[in-house]
């Protein structure tokens, strides 16, 4: 049983160095922004989502044992993405801004604060993990779903 523990600590780093790597894959984007001094039509969702799904994973650690791992990746996720989200705040146009805010008060404190007391109230023990678990995978595939629509070409229309 030891080997196997090794095991999952091995893979538990690798997988945190990876992680680490994927939170800094958008500063490049934000380099552009910051020498342009334009957000130039990129979007905030998946930098929100992003910091949606690092909390859950947070407080899903928390509902667990021996989750060091897990618990100091997503709080370097928390950080790095309040910084890019606070970043595209302060480079965005008004209408982009006010719809920054208004999924960060959707998602970050409604979703957040839902999630955390459905989970509370309607779920004991084994049981409340496991549902929480279900919605951080659910919302860590939104992730990479919302980082692939950010990197979709703009389209543009053609006037004859």
């Amino acid at each position: 049983m030891a080997i196997s523990g090794h095991w999952a600590f091995a893979f538990g780093v690798r997988g945190n160095i990876v992680s680490f790597i994927v939170f800094l894959s958008p500063l490049p984007t934000f380099y552009k922004i910051y020498k342009k001094k334009s957000t130039e039509g990129y979007q905030s969702i998946p930098y929100v989502i992003a910091l949606f799904s690092s909390m859950l994973w947070i407080y899903y650690a928390f509902l667990k044992t021996n989750t060091t791992l897990l618990i100091t990746i997503n709080s370097f996720g928390v950080f790095i993405e309040t910084i890019y989200v606070g970043f595209y705040l302060f480079y965005a146009p008004k209408k982009a801004r006010i719809q920054t805010v208004k999924m960060l008060l959707l998602t970050v404190v409604g979703g957040f604060g839902a999630i955390i007391l459905i989970a509370q109230f309607l779920f004991k023990g084994v049981a409340r993990g496991q549902v929480v678990g279900w919605v951080c995978l659910v919302f860590s595939l939104c992730v990479f779903a919302a980082a692939k629509e950010e990197k979709l070409p703009k389209l543009q229309t053609v006037q004859a």
